[in-house]
């Protein structure tokens, strides 16, 4: 799909998935992307980790990249990225 999605879309989407990617940086820019399961509530992303390099990650910079998507298939597919601490 080409285009942008509406807020109902983006809403739709993030609640209707279980796996998303997370990406995190530290201050000598290691970009660190990973998919991780998530639930999507009011607004907010809910993921659950065990220690591991990406909360180290996070500790050290909270600010990160979030991303979404369903693929039907090569024609038909979205795509939603958050980014927030």
């Amino acid at each position: 799909m080409l285009g942008d999605l509406t807020p109902n879309e983006i809403d739709t989407l993030l609640s209707s998935e279980l796996i998303g990617r997370i990406g995190c940086n530290t201050d000598n820019n290691k970009i660190f992307v990973v998919p991780i399961t998530y639930v999507y509530k009011d607004g907010y992303i809910y993921g659950h980790s065990r220690e591991g390099k990406k909360i180290h990650m996070m500790r050290e910079n909270p600010n990160v990249c979030f991303e979404v998507d369903v693929m039907r298939d090569l024609t038909h597919w979205q795509s939603v990225i958050l980014w927030g601490e």
